[in-house]
């Protein structure tokens, strides 16, 4: 009986240190991110609120050498170091439609200034992409 409560004790122990571990990063802050297709450069900087296990937040990213730029808002979750997140935005098209577009990252916190990760991007325009990406805290 003795063993079944010292098992009892030493799960319970490890439960609430991995959830120490767990919680020890907390993404809220500036992020930045730096994306290039082709002769495009993109410069992303995020703002991020982690609440509890949720992560809301805007972003705006410059595109160069145009200039342009268009933001939206981010929406996800945190479990540990794994990172979720979605990125709306919606921007002008030249005229015609506005142009939706939706991007999603599965990432990893890789120390308290840097997630790593995948991004998987799509808009109306069906265009689609998908690579690395590195986010670090400014």
């Amino acid at each position: 009986m003795r063993t079944v409560r010292w098992s009892i004790a030493v799960l319970a122990l490890a439960a609430i240190l991995q959830g120490a571990a767990a919680g020890s990063f907390d993404v809220t802050g500036r992020w930045e991110s730096r994306y290039s297709f082709g002769g495009i450069e993109e410069i992303m900087i995020a703002e991020i609120e982690q609440i509890e296990e949720s992560i809301i937040g805007s972003y705006a990213v410059e595109v160069a050498p145009s200039g342009e730029g268009y933001g939206g808002v981010i929406f996800g979750t945190i479990d540990g170091d794994k990172v979720k997140a979605f990125y709306l935005a919606t921007r002008s098209s030249g005229g015609g439609d506005p142009l939706t577009t939706i991007s999603f990252t599965d990432g990893r916190l890789v120390d308290e200034e840097t997630i790593r990760g995948e991004f998987h991007y799509r808009d109306s325009d069906q265009t689609v992409l998908s690579g690395p990406y590195e986010a670090k805290r400014i």
